[in-house]
């Protein structure tokens, strides 16, 4: 690397640190940027990463858990036998990514890039594709029974007391910001709430909207597993 390249990286690098700083400052989601690391990276859970940029990486055998990537770059990384649980990929460009012999439990791909993504002999267990073009990858069982594929959420009509009660948690940052259950502080995500009713119906959505009025701050819900299975805990414990 020349000496001009070499500054240009730094100055880089010092404006991409500044930025994080003040983002972390405000509360805000801090940008994760790593590319070309030959080192074998550990997995993640219970974060949300907003924009994270990651290219030509190494997660084989890495765990992830209860994580959502959103407006996020993941090319060209190798993701051999994974365990990725309860995931969200909200957005992201995943193109020429390997995820052989992986395993996806409770995983949601929306609107994602998956052109070149090797999906061989990876293992579903409810995997859910929305608005996702699914000509491009390699090796992906459309057949398989445990892979839903999307391309309208089903209309609810829920009840205007259970939909304001969802709204009003929207002021709460520790559910708002990872943009699972609202899409802003005035719409709720549909997407998110399909998913809910698919499982639970409606007493599913009610019992969630009386369960985001229980707390001041949430730990971890920056997933639709993570609602799903605040939804079950609940309903299993009687409450």
């Amino acid at each position: 690397m020349g000496r001009a390249k070499k500054k240009r990286v730094a100055k880089r690098r010092k404006r991409m640190f500044n930025r994080n700083s003040i983002r972390a400052k405000m509360g805000k989601p801090v940008f994760f940027t790593l590319t070309h690391c030959n080192k074998k990276m550990s997995g993640i859970s219970n974060k949300y990463n907003y924009k994270a940029n990651m290219h030509k990486l190494c997660f084989v055998g890495a765990r992830f858990y209860n994580v959502k990537y959103q407006a996020s770059i993941m090319t060209d990384c190798n993701y051999r036998d994974a365990n990725i649980i309860g995931v969200d990929y909200f957005n992201c460009n995943m193109r020429g990514t390997s995820f052989k012999n992986a395993k996806f439990k409770n995983v949601v791909f929306f609107n994602c890039n998956l052109k070149g993504v090797d999906f061989t002999e990876a293992k579903f267990e409810n995997v859910t594709f929305i608005c996702t073009n699914l000509k491009n990858p390699q090796n992906l069982d459309l057949d398989n029974p445990e892979i839903k594929i999307l391309r309208t959420y089903r209309p609810i009509d829920i009840d205007d007391l259970v939909e304001n009660r969802l709204l009003a948690v929207a002021q709460n940052d520790s559910i708002f910001n990872a943009k699972v259950l609202h899409v802003n502080k005035n719409k709720l995500n549909q997407w998110t709430l399909s998913l809910i009713y698919e499982k639970y119906g409606l007493d599913g959505i009610t019992m969630l909207s009386k369960i985001l009025g229980y707390k001041e701050k949430w730990n971890n819900m920056y997933t639709v597993f993570s609602y799903m299975a605040s939804v079950k805990f609940f309903s299993d414990n009687g409450k």
